[in-house]
């Protein structure tokens, strides 16, 4: 009989898929992965809650097993053109993806950034210290992020800057996820 990973069965999507709406509706708030695959994937285990035949997906920094991509369903596709984007936050953006357009901003790409570490203080030299204002936030609220390259937060603020255009954010480490959207403000500490 096949064994199947529990992120590929519907009841462990359907509790996935609850927590990344929390990740949304309340950007930099950090919750923890409700299913890891075995191979310690956490953005395996989003893309596998997200993805289906009908949406696209770029993988620039080859973050996925090649095993990986039949279950995943997604058609591969460019970063300029895809619907779904993964990439290692280290590594500097060196693509400009979908941003929508007027008539249909939703056709925009969602991009999922694989980090070292996610959280409200984290104690390291490295981390980048952010203030987060908008929908979602009481007033503002603090993200620390470690293996993030700064220059995304620079194109990020040209991707967005022509709202409702833009892109939305999902980050990931070893265990946690967190989002901004593109109504989230982020001013660096």
């Amino acid at each position: 009989m096949l064994k199947l990973d529990p992120i590929w069965q519907p009841d462990s999507q359907q509790k996935q898929f609850r927590l990344l709406l929390e990740a949304m509706s309340r950007p930099g708030e950090c919750y923890a992965i409700a299913t890891i695959p075995e191979d310690g994937s956490v953005a395996l285990s989003v893309l596998a809650t997200l993805l289906d035949a009908e949406v696209s997906l770029a993988d620039p920094d080859d973050l996925l097993r090649i095993e990986d991509w039949p279950m995943l369903q997604a058609k591969p596709e460019l970063s300029e053109q895809a619907d779904y984007i993964l990439c290692d936050g280290a590594h500097p953006p060196d693509f400009i993806p979908k941003i929508g357009t007027l008539a249909c901003p939703e056709q925009s790409a969602t991009l999922l950034l694989v980090v070292e570490e996610l959280g409200q203080a984290i104690n390291s030299q490295s981390a980048l210290k952010m203030k987060l204002t908008g929908p979602g936030i009481a007033a503002s609220s603090i993200l620390s992020i470690s293996g993030l390259n700064p220059e995304w937060l620079s194109v990020r603020e040209d991707w967005i800057d022509s709202f409702p255009l833009g892109v939305d954010w999902i980050l990931v480490d070893k265990a946690r996820i967190t989002a901004l959207p593109r109504t989230t403000k982020v001013e660096l500490l």
